[in-house]
């Protein structure tokens, strides 16, 4: 089975991706890792793209590479705001879900990161003094994931603790792989 897990950014579906790939025994692959590994950072990458249509094409050229190369995984997908290319995606052999949150519980998981793409420690000061914006910045986000990922199902988290999921996500996922038999 092939399991690709969307997400804005926080919402955690990289975490999910892990512990699920790690429940089901399965390869686990993210995206913006692969992408980074390709071009050393996400600043090199979106510097090699700078116009947005040519970025998200080759973000799905990544993700159709893996998903034409492997079984059994999971792969945690980096955001993407251009429907027929989601679509594109999603039409593969793959089973796709979008894990979702809300905006609170997703505000509390926000990281930031350096120029070479390591974890800046300690920022919650930062992100605090800066609330309303975040804030403001996740709510756009959910909107455009709501309408550009409106044709996957939702996994909704309700501020548990990723470990206390899997199974249930494990469950729903299986529905959905019935579903698509």
């Amino acid at each position: 089975m092939k399991i690709l897990l969307w997400g804005i950014p926080c919402v955690g579906n990289d975490e999910v991706g892990k512990l699920l790939a790690k429940k089901l025994n399965y390869k686990y692959f993210d995206h913006n890792f692969i992408i980074k590994d390709n071009y050393g950072t996400i600043d090199k990458f979106n510097a090699s793209y700078p116009f947005p249509y040519s970025k998200f094409l080759e973000k799905e050229k990544i993700a159709m590479d893996i998903i034409n190369s492997n079984d059994n995984f999971v792969m945690s997908m980096s955001i993407m705001y251009y429907k027929r290319i989601v679509d594109r995606i999603i039409k593969s052999d793959c089973i796709s879900v979008e894990i979702v949150d809300n905006l609170e519980n997703i505000y509390d998981r926000i990281l930031f990161y350096d120029e070479n793409d390591e974890v800046i420690p300690d920022s919650k000061e930062y992100r605090d003094a800066h609330r309303k914006h975040y804030l403001k910045e996740i709510e756009s986000d959910m909107k455009i994931s709501f309408k550009e990922y409106k044709n996957i199902p939702k996994f909704k988290l309700n501020g548990q603790k990723f470990e206390e999921v899997i199974d249930e996500l494990v469950d729903y996922i299986n529905e959905l792989g019935c579903i698509n038999c």
